[in-house]
C-alpha cells in the first residue's frame, strides 16, 4: 500500500490521459488515440531519461578557463579524485525520473495494446 501512496500522483496522471483518449473516441479512431497515448509515452521516457542523466554529474570536471586579467577561479582546480568519485557513483533515479517512468511504460503498453 506505501507504494501505491508513493507514486499516486503518477498513477492519477496516467489515469487523466487514459480517460482522456478514452472520451476522444467518438471523434478519434482508437488507432489515433492508441498511436497518441504511444507517442505520449516516449515524450515521458524522455523525460525520464532527462531526469536521470540530470543526476548523473556528467559535466563533473569540466573546467572553465579564466579570461586575461580575471582571478583565478576555485573551481577552475577539479581534484581528480573528486571526479572520479562523483562520476562513478550510482544511477540515480529521483521521484521525477519515476513519475515520467511509470507514465511512460503504462502508455506505451496501453497504445501497442490498442494498437495491436
Amino acid at each position: 500500500m506505501k507504494s501505491v501512496k508513493r507514486y499516486r500522483w503518477a498513477l492519477l496522471t496516467l489515469a487523466v490521459i487514459v480517460v482522456a483518449g478514452l472520451l476522444m473516441l467518438p471523434w478519434q479512431s482508437l488507432l489515433v488515440v492508441a498511436n497518441t497515448w504511444f507517442m505520449l509515452g516516449l515524450v515521458f521516457l524522455m523525460g525520464a531519461a532527462f531526469f536521470v542523466l540530470e543526476k548523473g554529474h556528467l559535466f563533473a570536471g569540466w573546467r572553465r578557463r579564466r579570461r586575461k586579467g580575471e582571478e583565478p577561479l576555485p573551481e577552475e582546480k577539479v581534484p581528480v579524485r573528486e571526479v572520479g568519485r562523483l562520476k562513478n557513483g550510482p544511477i540515480v533515479v529521483n521521484k521525477y525520473a519515476w513519475f515520467c517512468l511509470i507514465n511512460a511504460i503504462g502508455l506505451i503498453v496501453l497504445g501497442i495494446a490498442f494498437t495491436v
